[in-house]
């Protein structure tokens, strides 16, 4: 018998070589650990009957499976990878040709990561590892459709998806693939096997190759998705990039995508390019940002046909000159339609200046590119291509490239699901090629194992979490799917919607992603675009997507009545300003309840918006009833240590999002406070409430309070820049009441 004495992270191997070993010890196995260290997954390898064991010690979950025997360990050692230390226990047995399997655990992490490679050329099926017969039976389960926008599925889809196991409580664990995304998949039917494998249609795998797949556990399920992406995300070394990372992402801009006013649609009197040029016009004299303008489908030439080679319509506006850049169909040549730029894309680009961000969909089968380029199926796999198309984009001002039709794209090009390396030639030669050209990416139609892909490109800064032209039927999928994103590190975008509608809108800019609209020139509302960006056209929105709440997924299982509700925050280093938007499922109750302390607000807070105005402890229930307009919108704002409660610039949709108020810092000494402002803005009015008169004091510029409300505690703050500086800086200090606050 052989055993592991010492052994921290509770990677246990029995081998019992003897039966009358087995016979004197009474038992089938044996198992050395040591109980005294952090030990959050226990992993078991049982030599005599094949079987590996996974157990989370805090929720005693326990997953097993079986390899063919004989399976013998070649391996058992610690080391340290990008998540951190890890033992890992390594084993290997012949099914058709030598395989070696490796489980790794972490000393700091509830995660697992599974690794299979095989050792010889193998023609036929892949080998599923991990492959559990046995797991917890009695759990909730979720995943992504394998279909364009991952929609969520309270299921188990077989793709490359994550899947989510919960409870009633909010306990969870999520396995995926880990590894060459294009081609793993998940499989099981949840209840008598779950696993990794490829998928079905691959057959050649060559020697060295490796199957990766991630199993993370935690103790919420917000939580597992997050501590199942930062595993991911280290893993390839992705960076989330920044809220406000590239002009997407910094600024409002203006979008020609399917459901604006100008997608495939112009004023005839102008034509394409005077038209949108018109309407910047109009959008400076009258005062409202844009940071950035979008060109759709309709700018480059196009076929008839559809990804499958069917013939389409002949326009896609009859009432507007045909050409092949009214059409349909797949791509015939990557350039501007000289019909609609007859000077060229950087001629357009000079005379808007705007930064561009640019549409793409699959290659047709008869464009000419095929003859230049390595074409699979409608999927360019050249990077020579990619060089190519990303060089004329640089040089016409696009500072993001969108691949649109993803979904299509993989579905005509076969190659990508069964050859090994074709998705990837694919995907990484898009990422590289805008990378060398400083561009950033957005997928769109993208299915879930393109999120996933997406975790090796820091240069994919957003992705489409919903079907074309945002409105109040598709925030459900939103959402869901924004969590996904959120996870992979990618910022999600809604698509276009028009500025009078309040609800798309607050949506968008939780979201933390793009805001963009795409009325008629003269049709936009100036005053709901001001709720979303400075006057300079700096977005003010959350720190992280909205996603929803572990109670809504629990409710869709149990109560599928019950509201939609879902949380973002803003935390800009002091008290952390929780918003939280909730809307009725179909036919269901208008009644939703929750607690501040649901979502880290573990401070007396005060709670405003959607007609709440009122101070709420931790541990009460709140109950809020959404009204006719269909949405209920609020703020929950922390009490500071002198009593403050900061509501910031309440005339915008997000009143504590860092472009306005990079700094809050609760201090013993009171509330400091940095408003940032645009330049040419003259005053920002800051509220908060407090119990008592509070005292202010402003260490750059001014900050003066013009207004307190000894009845209800609401004070006013106008604050002015001095001189060229673009900020000002202020303390409030309050005062608790020994006997109570009034509310």
């Amino acid at each position: 018998m052989r055993f592991i004495e010492r052994n921290p992270y509770k990677i246990r191997f029995v081998k019992l070589r003897t039966a009358w070993l087995a016979c004197f010890l009474g038992c089938a196995s044996i198992a050395f650990a040591q109980d005294d260290v952090d030990t959050p997954v226990e992993v078991t390898f049982t030599e005599q009957t094949a079987t590996y064991e996974v157990r989370d010690v805090a929720s005693h979950w326990m997953l097993s499976g079986q390899v063919k025997q004989p399976a013998g360990l070649i391996r058992n050692r610690a080391g340290k990878d990008k998540n951190g230390e890890y033992q890992e226990i390594a084993f290997e047995w012949n099914q058709e040709g030598a395989v070696e399997a490796d489980i790794r655990t972490y000393k700091k992490r509830r995660a697992v990561l599974f690794r299979l490679i095989y050792r010889q050329d193998r023609t036929g099926a892949a080998i599923p590892f991990p492959n559990f017969s046995r797991f917890p039976n009695n759990l909730s389960s979720f995943s992504y459709k394998d279909q364009a926008f991952a929609a969520p599925n309270f299921g188990l889809s077989q793709t490359g998806t994550p899947w989510l196991f919960f409870d009633a409580k909010g306990a969870s664990m999520v396995l995926s693939p880990a590894s060459n995304f294009m081609v793993e998949s998940m499989l099981g039917d949840g209840t008598a096997q779950i696993g990794v494998s490829l998928n079905s249609q691959v057959k050649q795998i060559p020697k060295g190759f490796e199957q990766d797949s991630l199993l993370v556990f935690d103790d919420g399920i917000g939580k597992a998705w997050n501590s199942w992406g930062e595993c991911l995300r280290n893993q390839y070394g992705k960076s989330v990039p920044g809220n406000d990372s590239d002009p997407l992402l910094k600024s409002f801009g203006y979008w020609t995508d399917n459901g604006a006013d100008y997608y495939y649609n112009y004023d005839t009197d102008k034509g394409y390019a005077k038209t949108l040029l018109a309407l910047w016009s109009a959008y400076q004299d009258e005062g409202i940002p844009l940071g950035y303008m979008q060109l759709d489908s309709w700018w480059y030439d196009k076929t008839v046909d559809d990804p499958a080679g069917r013939k389409g319509g002949a326009a896609k506006n009859s009432k507007l000159p045909p050409g092949m850049w009214n059409r349909y169909g797949g791509l015939w040549q990557y350039q501007a339609d000289k019909d609609l730029f007859p000077n060229g894309l950087d001629a357009f680009q000079a005379s808007l200046g705007l930064p561009l961000a640019v549409h793409n969909r699959w290659i047709d089968a008869n464009s000419p590119y095929h003859q230049k380029y390595k074409i699979s199926g409608v999927a360019a796999i050249d990077p020579k291509w990619w060089n190519d198309i990303v060089g004329y984009l640089s040089s016409c001002g696009v500072v993001c490239y969108e691949q649109d039709w993803l979904s299509e794209i993989y579905a005509h090009s076969p190659e990508m699901a069964g050859n090994i390396g074709v998705g990837d030639a694919f995907a990484d030669g898009m990422a590289d090629a805008c990378e060398k050209k400083g561009l950033d990416m957005q997928y769109c139609m993208a299915t879930p194992r393109f999120f996933l892909q997406g975790v090796k490109y820091s240069n994919l800064t957003t992705i489409r979490t919903s079907d074309d032209r945002f409105e109040p039927s598709k925030w459900r999928h939103f959402l869901y799917t924004s969590q996904f994103a959120q996870a992979v590190g990618v910022w999600p975008w809604c698509d276009v919607f028009k500025s009078d509608e309040m609800g798309n809108l607050i949506l968008s800019v939780l979201s933390g992603g793009p805001v963009g609209i795409g009325d008629a020139m003269g049709k936009e509302n100036k005053a709901n675009i001001l709720m979303a960006a400075r006057p300079d056209g700096l977005l003010v929105k959350s720190d992280s997507p909205i996603v929803p709440c572990d109670q809504t997924y629990i409710d869709e299982t149990q109560r599928q009545d019950a509201p939609f509700l879902a949380s973002t925050y803003t935390d800009p280093g002091g008290p952390r300003t929780v918003y939280l938007f909730g809307f009725p499922r179909k036919d269901g109750n208008k009644t939703f309840t929750f607690r501040t302390q649901d979502f880290g607000v573990t401070q007396r807070a005060y709670l405003s918006g959607d007609g709440e105005a009122r101070y709420v402890e931790p541990g009460v229930v709140v109950s809020h009833d959404i009204s006719d307009k269909g949405y209920a919108f609020m703020g929950v704002y922390p009490v500071t240590k002198t009593g403050v409660a900061l509501l910031g610039q309440q005339d915008m949709i997000v009143p504590t999002g860092k472009a306005r108020f990079p700094v809050i810092d609760d201090r013993a000494t009171g509330l400091f406070v940095r408003v940032s402002f645009a330049k040419g803005e003259r005053t920002v009015e800051v509220v908060g409430m407090c119990p008592t008169h509070p005292t202010v004091k402003a260490s750059k510029g001014s900050a003066t309070l013009t207004d307190y409300d000894v009845a209800t505690g609401k004070f006013v703050i106008v604050t002015r820049p001095a001189g060229g500086d673009l900020a000002v800086e202020f303390s409030i200090v309050g005062k608790v009441e020994e006997t109570g606050s009034k509310g």
